[in-house]
């Protein structure tokens, strides 16, 4: 697992930042996942988890936006939305697309699981998310990836949308995976096809933050 969060924090550099939390507000966490803290690797906008860890999807199935949990505030909130629905066995450990997916570390098991903020007006199916695990946390932390998945939608109509995302020297859209010559090749036409849809007028949904500074620039 250090192995993976030092990678990850080389990868992302100085787009990170650093844990909110330290001290007595990481006892919360079970000790093997403190040292998560530890690396500067905090953020929005920055990590994504593969579709496949979640569900059994093909290969065409777009990465998840991830971002670890990192204030006491969050946590805070945690604890005054989602108790008591939510055993304490369970600590919230981060946010998938943003905060409409919260992922949950079972402090006994050493299992993930997520579950939509809706889910809680389903007490069978949050039972049943909250039983089922998707994958243990050493597992989960190996499977984190830097985040190229991009999202725009048509603001006038929320069913439009463009998504891109990169895989070494491909891309995979909407239309499905194309294939370039090199990674520098690949990364040319990701941005290309997100300029050509800020273009039609679509707005960006998520995005990498490389790519929103750049936007921005």
């Amino acid at each position: 697992m250090t192995d993976k969060l030092t990678e990850l924090e080389k990868q992302i550099g100085e787009l990170s930042e650093k844990s909110g939390l330290s001290g007595e507000s990481l006892l919360v966490f079970p000790e093997n996942f403190r040292k998560v803290h530890s690396f500067k690797i905090f953020g929005d906008n920055l990590l994504a988890i593969p579709a496949n860890l979640i569900t059994e999807v093909d290969d065409e199935e777009f990465e998840k936006p991830f971002s670890f949990l990192d204030s006491l505030e969050a946590l805070k909130l945690f604890e005054s939305e989602f108790r008591p629905e939510v055993p304490y066995d369970f600590i919230q450990i981060g946010n998938l697309y943003g905060s409409t997916e919260i992922v949950l570390l079972n402090k006994l098991k050493d299992t993930i699981h997520i579950f939509h903020v809706s889910d809680l007006s389903d007490k069978d199916w949050l039972k049943y998310k909250l039983e089922k695990g998707i994958c243990d946390l050493e597992s989960f932390i190996d499977s984190i990836q830097v985040q190229t998945v991009c999202c725009l939608m048509d603001p006038t109509d929320y069913s439009k949308w463009d998504i891109c995302e990169i895989r070494n020297n491909e891309m995979l859209t909407g239309a499905g995976l194309l294939k370039f010559t090199d990674k520098e090749t690949a990364y040319n036409e990701y941005k290309r096809f997100i300029e050509k849809s800020l273009e039609r007028g679509f707005q960006i949904h998520y995005a990498p933050k490389k790519i929103l500074n750049e936007l921005e620039q």
